[in-house]
């Protein structure tokens, strides 16, 4: 008997042991599918790109091999770490860099746990991330020259970080940029609630006021703005500066290119135009239109290379070419931009 119990005791031991690694085995699986997540791979002409881009361009715009190259652009986010170490960035060109936190740039490609330390590097993978040469795209603007600003605390939301959007901006504008995205965006702080959603009229909000100032002065800039996650929220609608009428607001799609993802902000029923201006697909398990705008920045990138244009004419170019430019509305916009209505640009 004592022996049975022995041998039941040395089972459940090894079973329980087995559990365990099993269960780190499995998280550090998911957590890499999180880090690096499963992608859909489509042949369009004779490259092979992700979905998102792959939901944009025809065999018409492959033929061409646009990569953004001769372009500046300007990326204001948070947490570039791994960004140098992952296959999809190694090999972007990364211009300059600084920290508008608290100055420090010591750590800021260094790879660490915690999703807040690489959100700005999947931003990037979404806008300029590639393999193999341009063999295989995520990004479509893999040769443009990226110049990176964190501006975002991960841990606090203070109306502080307004003022770290704008000295970014006025950073990267001394660096001449073509084009400035952005993935972080405001409608209220921990320390001011004072934004409501009557405010989002493109100049009512500090930040809306000063983009929409820049843009004004700048009117070959392209401003790209994530228009926020509060789809699903009390707020519901876009986030500041997203609200600026010449920004390209960007919403998510569901895989099927047309119905907005639940957590994509809608457009605010009090303005005369349309936002979101477009929207792009992200690929799952990642989520957030953070890694929408991306994908449209490395859209506008590649056709700013082919052809420089002004901002309103680029954005009359997304407009007319989205999928759902016959009836835009405010969950959607245009729909997701195709270069296969855009052959006046590219004959």
């Amino acid at each position: 008997m004592k022996k049975i119990k022995t041998v039941i005791s040395i089972i459940g031991g090894t079973l329980l042991v087995s559990l365990v690694v099993l269960c780190v085995i499995g998280y550090f699986i998911s957590r890499d599918e999180f880090v690096n997540p499963p992608e859909e791979y489509i042949h369009v002409g004779k490259r092979v790109y992700t979905a998102a881009p792959a939901m944009m361009v025809d065999e018409s715009y492959d033929s061409l091999t646009l990569s953004g190259r001769g372009v500046k652009i300007g990326v204001l986010d948070t947490g570039f770490g791994g960004l140098r170490q992952r296959s999809w960035t190694m090999d972007m060109n990364v211009a300059a860099y600084a920290n508008f936190i608290d100055g420090d740039t010591t750590d800021f490609f260094v790879k660490e746990a915690g999703r807040e330390r690489d959100h700005g590097a999947y931003s990037c993978a979404c806008m300029g991330g590639t393999l193999a040469s341009g063999d295989t795209i995520k990004g479509l603007a893999y040769n443009a020259e990226y110049y990176l600003a964190e501006i975002d605390d991960w841990d606090s939301d203070l109306r502080i970080e307004e003022e770290r959007m704008m000295s970014a901006i006025r950073w990267l504008l001394s660096h001449r940029v073509d084009i400035i995205t952005s993935s972080i965006s405001y409608t209220v702080f921990d320390d001011y609630d004072g934004y409501t959603v009557a405010m989002l009229d493109g100049h009512s909000s500090r930040i809306s006021r000063f983009v929409d100032s820049v843009l004004q002065a700048n009117p070959d800039l392209i401003f790209i703005q994530a228009i926020g996650n509060e789809g699903d929220k009390p707020w519901r609608y876009a986030s500041f500066p997203a609200d600026v009428k010449e920004v390209i607001a960007v919403g998510a799609v569901e895989a099927d290119g047309m119905t907005r993802t639940h957590y994509s902000s809608m457009g605010y029923d009090g303005v005369d135009y349309i936002k979101p201006d477009v929207c792009a697909y992200v690929q799952p398990p990642r989520n957030g239109t953070s890694f929408a705008a991306p994908a449209i920045t490395g859209l506008c990138a590649a056709l700013l290379e082919h052809k420089r244009m002004g901002r309103k004419e680029l954005i009359n170019l997304l407009h007319a070419s989205g999928l759902n430019n016959s009836a835009p509305d405010k969950e959607t916009g245009y729909g997701i931009p195709q270069t296969s209505r855009m052959q006046l640009l590219f004959n």
